[in-house]
């Protein structure tokens, strides 16, 4: 179905079919109605769904291969319609299907049909999803709007209260930005930075009997850093809801231990810190993304979109 000239807010929500499908399309109605905004839903049927799996090269002839082809978009845009046809948006749920991969067709749809969000799934493949990274990893890395990231297993409810993770790079006003957007007006908006303390040779610390090098570099440099935020924070628009945090730590692990102390319904990450030396380990927002138990909110496009 041709996607008309956009005059409201809209979400892009793959459909793959699996276990995990109830849940996003939970998440997108939600944020759908929130939003006032429509839903385009979409399935990717990949190479490897549209071929035929023999035990030894066979010739295949093109038209064999073209109607299974047929046959199987055919099957996938009924199923599809189907699901459109029980979901509720203000602005009307419509469909695409793509003979494309996953990552691929979200893409393209996304920049074709300029949407605001990608609501989908987080689930891997197996062994690929830690080595190669899942669909979710790939299209947030690449894609032209914030993508917000649904787990199967988290109960769905609305975005009462929601964790920002602040840098003070040119992303983390945006990032709050974001936050707005998708947080209830009378939910909190929890915004964390994560200080690592520099590091500390054992001449330095277990040279002075009473660590008191160690405990003054430690106390001076969270005031200091407890002061940035506020600063930041002032410069943002008036907000009742916000909620300053400043701790001391790895951030990833440190957002990954707060957004349940909290009981934030979902923690925002800027997707923009993968140096070489994080492309090995895995940057912060990869490693929020794997692990959280929550749902997740990336973006790399978010500066250019949501910066006043």
């Amino acid at each position: 179905m041709p996607i008309s000239p956009k005059t409201r807010s809209r979400l892009l929500v793959p459909v793959d079919f699996s276990a995990q499908q109830e849940a996003v399309i939970a998440r997108a109605s939600l944020l759908a109605g929130h939003m006032d905004a429509e839903v385009v839903l979409m399935h990717c049927a990949s190479p490897v769904e549209l071929s035929l799996v023999a035990i030894e090269p066979v010739y295949v002839p093109a038209a064999v291969i073209e109607r299974f082809t047929s046959d199987h978009l055919a099957a996938a845009a009924e199923r599809l319609e189907k699901l459109a046809g029980v979901m509720k948006a203000p602005g009307g749920v419509k469909t695409i299907v793509r003979a494309t991969t996953p990552t691929a067709g979200i893409l393209s749809v996304a920049k074709e049909s300029d949407c605001d969000f990608i609501v989908m799934g987080s689930h891997g493949a197996g062994l690929d999803r830690f080595l190669l990274g899942s669909v979710a990893e790939e299209v947030v890395r690449s894609a032209p709007c914030p993508v917000v990231v649904q787990r199967e297993s988290e109960d769905i409810a609305g975005i009462d209260s929601v964790m920002v993770g602040i840098d003070f790079s040119p992303y983390s006003r945006p990032l709050v930005e974001l936050a707005r957007t998708l947080a209830s007006d009378t939910g909190s908006i929890h915004l964390m930075h994560c200080w690592q303390p520099p590091h500390l040779d054992s001449a330095h610390v277990f040279g002075d009997p009473g660590h008191a090098s160690l405990v003054s570099t430690l106390s001076d440099g969270m005031q200091m850093h407890c002061r940035e935020l506020e600063r930041f924070a002032a410069d943002l628009p008036d907000d009742d809801r916000y909620c300053l945090h400043v701790e001391s730590g790895r951030p990833a692990q440190t957002l990954l231990d707060s957004y349940d102390e909290l009981g934030v319904q979902a923690v925002v990450v800027g997707a923009h810190d993968a140096d070489a030396v994080q492309h090995l380990l895995g940057s912060v927002s990869d490693r929020v993304l794997r692990h959280a138990k929550t749902t997740v909110i990336l973006t790399e496009a978010c500066r250019e979109r949501y910066e006043p």
